[in-house]
């Protein structure tokens, strides 16, 4: 990519940084403007990829407020200082993620996306999994759902070219997001498995969300298409089918790293991405400083 003007939608300061198996988790102070998305089909003219990251969208922000209460249930009984950091560096790059997603479903909602119903939908459907679970088996939730994170963060940061056709704005927030994934993939699982966690639950779990998480997140792009009146062509289709599920799609190169989660000495920080985040970190950057 060249330094252009497309990051000047957003202002970054860098807060405190803390460092657990020798990787930084940076807060960073993002403020993304999405005044300039002015078309519905923003991503590539493509209803169905709009209408993808629309849901992602809307989830981010019951997600990952599910993600902070359930860490934060177990801080207490976490000894290492380091990690104590990290939980607190986890849970403000989380509460960031949110607030700049709640920004971008204002946005998508008054384009004619429903990101804010989703939103509700995913609130309530939290809600009833919640009472049915006890607090261990929601933070084993959520160590599973960072690794899905992880691992798609991963994806976006080494396939490009899939972010190419959206809108810059968005697709500078979909990159700090998968960074910043990325850099604190390891906090809840470390905790989940410092105060006692056993790998039985995480397997357990895992299994039910991958399958519950796909099947949710493809009918909830279904029915934003629904709700938008858009009926995408033949050739639309088939560009959204390749870009998820072709030999270099989203869900076809998941797959090795889903299943490393089920290895007995598995832990996040196997998958050292440090390269790969430095390098979309100096990028960010060069584009702020043009």
């Amino acid at each position: 990519m060249s330094a252009t003007a497309d990051i000047a939608t957003a202002n970054i300061s860098t807060g405190d940084s803390h460092e657990h198996s020798d990787k930084a988790i940076v807060v960073r102070r993002m403020d993304f403007s999405f005044d300039a998305v002015d078309t519905m089909d923003w991503y590539r003219d493509n209803p169905i990829l709009t209408a993808f990251i629309a849901v992602l969208s809307g989830t981010f922000p019951p997600g990952e407020q599910m993600f902070i209460e359930s860490v934060r249930h177990f801080k207490e009984r976490v000894t290492d200082p380091k990690l104590l950091d990290d939980v607190r560096d986890f849970t403000r790059q989380e509460a960031h993620h949110t607030n700049q997603h709640k920004l971008a479903n204002e946005k998508l909602e008054s384009l004619g996306w429903k990101a804010q119903k989703i939103e509700k939908r995913v609130e309530k459907a939290i809600a009833l999994l919640n009472a049915k679970r006890s607090k261990r088996e929601r933070l084993a939730a959520t160590v599973c759902l960072e690794h899905i994170t992880a691992i798609v963060a991963e994806y976006v940061l080494t396939h490009p070219k899939q972010l190419e056709g959206m809108h810059p704005s968005i697709k500078y927030m979909m990159i700090w997001h998968a960074i910043e994934e990325i850099e604190h993939k390891s906090v809840a699982f470390d905790v989940y498995i410092t105060t006692g966690g056993k790998r039985k639950m995480l397997y357990r779990i895992m299994r039910a969300i991958a399958v519950l998480f796909p099947t949710l997140t493809i009918a909830r792009t279904i029915y934003l298409l629904w709700a938008a009146r858009r009926m995408p062509s033949w050739a639309q289709i088939k560009e959204a089918w390749t870009m998820l599920f072709g030999d270099e799609g989203m869900f076809t190169c998941i797959k090795e790293p889903f299943k490393d989660f089920y290895r007995e000495d598995f832990h996040p920080e196997d998958h050292d991405n440090r390269e790969l985040i430095n390098k979309w970190k100096a990028e960010i950057e060069t584009y702020r400083a043009g």
